[in-house]
């Protein structure tokens, strides 16, 4: 397990910062639907050129979400990942399916907004 994600556990196990409902890691190339576990956002790229954010989406569905990160494309995306691994995306993020989803997440942390169908956001 590296050290950021030991440190990270034990800030959370200390009460020092809450349990991130996403974690990032970056990887080189385009995840299976395998590879992709709750609570795990991979970033298809390098630490130069980001292209794709890819996680499960939150609300329960299932649904493999792919946000591209190239801003020559419309709709775009922004992925920073902090120091303990915790993803923060930009603009929020809106499922047209059935799941009917819309949220932000900030420091690893799912932010539902009102909009949203799910039931108990925040």
């Amino acid at each position: 397990m590296r050290f950021r994600s030991l440190f990270r556990r034990f800030l959370v196990w200390m009460r020092h910062i809450r349990q991130p409902d996403l974690v990032a890691r970056r990887v080189a190339i385009h995840p299976s639907a395998e590879q992709l576990k709750p609570g795990m956002m991979l970033v298809v790229g390098d630490q130069t050129l980001q292209k794709w954010g890819c996680f499960q989406c939150p609300g329960g569905c299932g649904e493999i979400i792919k946000l591209s990160l190239n801003a020559k494309q419309h709709p775009c995306w922004a992925i920073t990942i902090d120091g303990l691994e915790r993803p923060t995306v930009s603009p929020s993020v809106r499922q047209l399916n059935d799941c009917r989803c819309h949220f932000w997440i900030r420091q690893g942390t799912v932010e539902w907004c009102a909009d949203s169908s799910k039931p108990n956001f925040l």
